[in-house]
């Protein structure tokens, strides 16, 4: 494959310093044989500029901050090259990159999946390669954070989206494109995580804040894939039922809480202990919450 062709979108909000990190870290993988476009989306940052140094960056200002699915699905759309990685802010691109995707990715014209997935550390997936799907994805088959690469055309063609929501989410993404194609992952490391971000969108002290975006991504889940949760993954439609019922409790909407524990498919005992809690005090209610994450690890 001559003159590999890659564009690399990376979404960034109010992390100016971090995201030249990841910049500069692209920036050493671009040599003769191969093309790599940056494509930096700002999600409507208040904090300056960054300061890039570079030629051939693309740097594109969101209207208003969205979260990062809107930002990457803007990001995929500039994209000129027929293949796109997403890299995280915080996160650097592993020298040999390019060199490792050229080789393993097929042409453009012979692509037949949507997406690409390359895990970040070896005890994401135990084989070396495997077409994931959408039971592999509930059964915890593979656990962790992957890296996506996208083939452009056949992704923007299935009209799938990162879910519009400031929580992130795309988990959501991921089971329904292994539901419908497939997903092939590879245990192979593209990017190098970092720790020193503020504070991920993961972190329980986020989930607090963001509960409402929580409490929309499971009724998401619900409605795209309760049905078959609920047929053939019991366990896990009663974690995402709990997930819901949690985040209403945090959005201080303590009586639509009480609704769902009616139709809810938890046990007795734990329907009795929400039901309790759905009547203390919010702020009771948020130290229950942050005890219990802090008790999980």
């Amino acid at each position: 494959m001559n003159n590999f062709t890659l564009s690399v979108v990376i979404a960034t909000y109010n992390r100016p310093e971090l995201v030249v990190r990841a910049v500069n870290s692209v920036i050493a993988e671009r040599n003769a044989k191969h093309t790599i476009e940056i494509i930096v989306v700002d999600d409507a940052s208040t904090t300056p500029r960054p300061k890039f140094e570079t030629e051939g960056l693309v740097y594109h200002r969101m209207p208003v901050n969205g979260g990062p699915g809107p930002a990457r699905m803007e990001g995929i759309a500039l994209a000129n090259a027929p293949w796109v990685l997403i890299l995280d802010d915080d996160d650097t691109l592993e020298p040999g990159t390019a060199d490792y995707l050229e080789k393993i990715l097929p042409l453009d014209e012979n692509a037949s999946h949507p997406v690409y997935q390359f895990a970040i550390t070896a005890q994401n997936q135990k084989e070396k390669y495997q077409l994931i799907t959408f039971d592999d994805y509930v059964n915890k088959k593979i656990e962790g954070d992957f890296t996506p690469v996208f083939n452009k055309k056949i992704f923007l063609d299935t009209g799938f989206r990162y879910p519009e929501n400031r929580a992130g989410g795309e988990h959501l993404l991921w089971w329904k494109i292994a539901e419908k194609f497939g997903i092939p992952s590879y245990n192979h490391p593209l990017v190098c995580v970092s720790n020193d971000a503020e504070l991920r969108l993961t972190h329980y002290s986020s989930q607090i804040k963001k509960s409402l975006c929580h409490k929309q991504l499971a009724e998401i889940a619900l409605e795209n894939f309760g049905e078959r949760l609920r047929n053939n993954h019991p366990q896990e439609f009663q974690r995402i039922n709990l997930a819901l019922i949690t985040y209403t409790l945090l959005s201080n909407e303590p009586q639509q809480a009480r609704n769902y524990l009616k139709k809810s498919p938890l046990g007795k005992k734990l329907k009795i202990a929400l039901w309790i809690i759905s009547w203390l005090p919010q702020p009771l209610i948020k130290k229950s919450f942050l005890i219990y994450r802090k008790n999980q690890g």
